[in-house]
């Protein structure tokens, strides 16, 4: 069958942008009351920052305040000072206004010039030791945080103390809000979320048809159920929450910038359009690459798959080099197209960056104007309609860079939706798909199958328009024994993976005891049969479990009598633990004879009333032959057995020998009435005896 053929069956196309994202939200929906609580535990740690900050702010006010004696009120013993030496109602008010603890004395009175000249620093007024301080230098009271205040009479020093243990109070419980956000995010992605939907992908994929699997190479199949189930849960993590804790961010801080002032809030925020045209060009430009690099990293699973399954083959023929070119190959392909991802980012990032920095020259411009214009105004009233004090500046600084961080962020948010998206298309396919194959709503039981089998009319292909089998009719009765016989490609593995329900027909119907396969419950169908590849697959446990693969509560006397019947039983004794001896990966361990013993024994556990054996002696030696059709012989006593065989031992055993030819019945009867036809029977039957013949011959 071709991939191109299936493709169209599964990927129909790929699934819109805004049907990805109704997707990956639905998907976030489920688990909305862990996104509330980590939503939540950020919320918290925004408050305890945007506290300290304020805190911070007020810290500075405060201390420029009382660096001008304005905290507590000037002292009685500065007052006469002050008073003493100054003449006239101007200079009395002056002194009122500049003085403090630190302030000068006049330099008419008493004193004289050896007075000491005041810091212009801390009197806010202007330079010069012989000029009283201007008015517009008085300092501000600063703004308390929800208007509480210390008590009038507090030392500056304790006042101080407590906003500084306040800062540093926040700081603590912001890291310990920290703690539980991190714990609480980690467990709502890592073991809720990417355990959940890895299981749903899974399980999904055990209800699948087999049209699935030959559509998709296992490589890929891999990265969904792992590397794309990752990237998905990015989407929560990296996206949903991101951007809600970005709005509700970026609202409270503009909130709180507005309140502090509204003119400098628009001038500094004037890049945030040209920062989303940015973060949207980018985006459109990192999505195919995103699904690019997801589609060379199948690539390189599958190399490395074909490797480990082929090992054998490439020592064998000495290509061992040739492989390491194969898969360097392949992963210098995935590392260029990151690379180009990477370079991408590496202008996206510092652009973001930039962009967000130029409203720091705009804070530095403007916001300093403002505060030159709070400060030489006379009263605090008059101050916060003209400017802001340095505190609102420096509050509003740390406010500009947590916005900017968090516009910054967009980055970052993009780059992960990017992701996202990509993996969710793969995804998406596989909860998506069609699940041809499954039992109707009112399907009939099948409680004691006696294992009638009949084909009706059936044309089945992989590709409706190129049918593989053509105008099938056949009834087996049970207990019967059909041994299918015909060319490479004749559809003889297709032919009986119809009555297990692996595929539909396209037209006629399969029956099994007299009703038609789809109209019966599918479980029921299944256990009814027992099936033997060509090629047995083993699992990486106990030999007992293996056996019991298809009735794990079998006791260990019915897995032995199986083993018995299946002519294991012997040869499972010689293991070093016997029945509890571990398998190797796909049976490694064992010979090519003792797995298809093993194979036989787990299909006939389940007492099945039709029996499938698709050539299992194809690959064996004589001497290994004779062992398998003594376990065939055993298998098949009472049972419908459809066995595909090419070997003229195999087909005498045959009640019925069906020959297929081009998917059509060229003959059907017993051995003998074949023989005695001119037909591709008799055909195949001569040639094998006169290999025989020849082979005998040379062994003489």
């Amino acid at each position: 069958m071709s991939p191109s053929s299936t493709n169209t069956l599964f990927n129909t196309g790929p699934a819109s942008r805004g049907t990805l994202l109704r997707f990956l939200l639905s998907f976030a929906w489920k688990y909305r009351w862990g996104c509330v609580r980590v939503l939540c535990l950020q919320l918290c740690l925004l408050a305890m920052g945007l506290l300290g900050l304020s805190l911070m702010g007020t810290g500075v006010d405060y201390i420029r305040f009382a660096a001008a004696g304005q905290a507590g009120g000037p002292r009685a013993e500065d007052k006469g000072q002050r008073a003493e030496g100054r003449e006239g109602l101007e200079g009395r008010e002056a002194v009122a206004l500049s003085g403090g603890p630190f302030g000068p004395s006049s330099p008419s009175g008493p004193s004289g010039p050896s007075s000491p000249a005041p810091p212009a620093a801390l009197s806010g007024g202007p330079s010069g030791p012989s000029r009283p301080a201007s008015p517009a230098a008085a300092p501000k009271p600063p703004h308390w945080p929800f208007g509480i205040q210390p008590p009038p009479g507090m030392p500056p020093m304790r006042v101080l103390l407590l906003l500084a243990g306040g800062i540093l109070g926040f700081a603590l419980l912001r890291g310990a809000l920290n703690y539980f956000y991190t714990v609480e995010a980690t467990r709502l992605v890592q073991q809720q979320i990417v355990v959940d939907l890895r299981a749903q992908v899974y399980e999904k994929m055990q209800r699948l048809s087999f049209r699935f699997f030959d559509a998709n190479a296992s490589a890929s199949i891999i990265n969904r159920v792992l590397g794309d189930v990752q990237s998905v849960r990015l989407f929560v993590d990296g996206v949903v929450l991101p951007c809600v804790v970005l709005v509700l961010s970026l609202v409270v801080y503009l909130a709180y910038m507005l309140q502090i002032h509204v003119g400098l809030t628009l001038a500094c925020l004037g890049t945030t359009p040209l920062l989303w045209y940015v973060s949207r060009y980018f985006s459109q430009r990192l999505q195919p690459r995103y699904r690019r690099v997801r589609d060379l990293a199948d690539r390189v699973v599958l190399v490395l798959n074909e490797y480990l399954q082929g090992a054998a083959v490439v020592k064998g023929f000495g290509l061992e080099p040739n492989e390491v070119a194969k898969f360097a190959a392949a992963n210098r392909a995935v590392r260029d197209e990151q690379l180009g991802i990477f370079w991408a980012m590496s202008w996206f990032h510092p652009l973001i960056g930039f962009i967000s920095q130029l409203s720091l020259a705009v804070l530095l411009g403007y916001g300093g104007w403002l505060v030159i214009a709070y400060e030489r105004e006379p009263d605090a009233a008059a101050a916060a309609l003209a400017g802001l004090s340095i505190g609102q500046l420096l509050v509003f600084s740390g406010l500009l860079q947590q916005f900017s961080g968090q516009i910054g962020s967009i980055a970052n948010i993009a780059n992960s939706i990017q992701q996202s998206l990509v993996a969710a298309q793969r995804v998406h396919e596989v909860l998506t798909a069609p699940l041809e194959i499954q039992s109707r709503p009112l399907a009939k039981h099948l409680p004691q199958p006696r294992g009638a089998v009949m084909f009706e009319g059936v044309t089945f292909g992989y590709d409706p328009n190129e049918p593989v089998l053509r105008d099938i009719t056949l009834d087996v009765q049970p207990g019967e024994c059909i041994a299918v016989l015909g060319a490479t490609g004749a559809g003889k593995s297709t032919l009986m993976s119809l009555i297990p329900r692996f595929y539909d027909p396209i037209a006629g119907c399969v029956r099994v005891d007299g009703v038609d396969v789809r109209d019966l419950d599918l479980g029921d169908l299944r256990r009814s049969i027992g099936i033997v590849f060509q090629e047995s697959f083993l699992f990486s446990t106990t030999v007992a479990a293996n056996i019991a693969f298809g009735r794990p509560d079998a006791s260990r006397a019915q897995i032995e009598q199986a083993a018995r019947v299946a002519a294991a039983h012997d040869f499972i004794l010689q293991l070093p633990q016997g029945y509890d001896t571990i398998l190797h990966e796909s049976g490694a361990n064992l010979s090519g004879g003792q797995r298809q013993r093993l194979a036989i024994a787990r299909a006939i556990l389940r007492e099945p009333a039709i029996l499938l054996l698709d050539d299992p002696t194809a690959a064996i030696d004589a001497h290994t032959e004779s062992d398998i059709l003594l376990a065939m012989e055993g298998a098949m006593r009472g049972r419908t057995t459809f066995v595909v065989a090419h070997r003229l031992s195999t087909l005498r055993c045959a009640n019925r020998v069906l020959v297929l030819d081009h998917g059509r019945i060229a003959e059907l009867g017993t051995h003998h009435e074949l023989m005695q036809r001119d037909g591709l029977y008799r055909e195949v039957v001569a040639l094998q005896i006169s290999d025989l013949a020849e082979a005998g011959a040379r062994d003489k």
